[in-house]
Formats: C-alpha cells, sequence, structure tokens
C-alpha cells in the first residue's frame, strides 16, 4: 500500500508566511510591491483575475512598458503562477479605460 502522504508534502513549497493582496489594476502600469515580512523569500507568487468589467482582461510584464501588446494576458476569472523572486519586478496593467480586481498571493 501507497504511502501518500509523502506525496502531498512534496507538492507543499511554503514555510514561513502567505499572503493575500488585493490588488486594484488600472490603464497605467503599475509595480507590484511584495507584501511579505520580514525579507522572506518568494517562493510562489500568483495572480487571480476577480475582474467584473467587460472583457476584464488585465496584463503582466517586468517593465513599466508593460502593454497588452507585449505583456502576459490574465483573462477574467483565471489564476497564473508567475516564476518570479522578490528582487523581480512585476507590473500589473489593464486595457484602455477598464480598471481591474486582481488578488495576488505570495508564499515563502
Amino acid at each position: 500500500m501507497t504511502d501518500w502522504t509523502k506525496y502531498l508534502r512534496m507538492g507543499v513549497i511554503a514555510e514561513n508566511e502567505g499572503v493575500v493582496t488585493a490588488v486594484i489594476v488600472t490603464s497605467t502600469a503599475t509595480e507590484f510591491s511584495s507584501q511579505l515580512t520580514g525579507g522572506q523569500t518568494r517562493k510562489l507568487f500568483s495572480v487571480y483575475n476577480n475582474s467584473e468589467s467587460g472583457s476584464g482582461e488585465c496584463y503582466y510584464g517586468y517593465t513599466s512598458a508593460v502593454t497588452s501588446a507585449n505583456g502576459f494576458t490574465v483573462p477574467k476569472g483565471s489564476a497564473v503562477d508567475i516564476p518570479v523572486s522578490v528582487d523581480i519586478s512585476v507590473y500589473f496593467i489593464s486595457e484602455t479605460g477598464e480598471q481591474g480586481d486582481f488578488r495576488v498571493e505570495e508564499l515563502s
């Protein structure tokens, strides 16, 4: 018989802290600031698009020059894992004239 508990533990990467932050995304690229405390190292960074607007599409990128043309799409109602540490900047932007509603999860 297989002991599944060891496989379940392999999927858990957080050891110190978990934080979920609500972020309003506008048509101006905005850098996300980590909400982890005590200089924790980020092990997971995930974004959920909770928008209720028309299309609800928002985007992320790694510079303040992110746009809908060069950013990665986060469709309304979906979650995306972004494999970055706290040392890499992540910027969010919405479609012109729309406001997005993100939930950002960080685990350390």
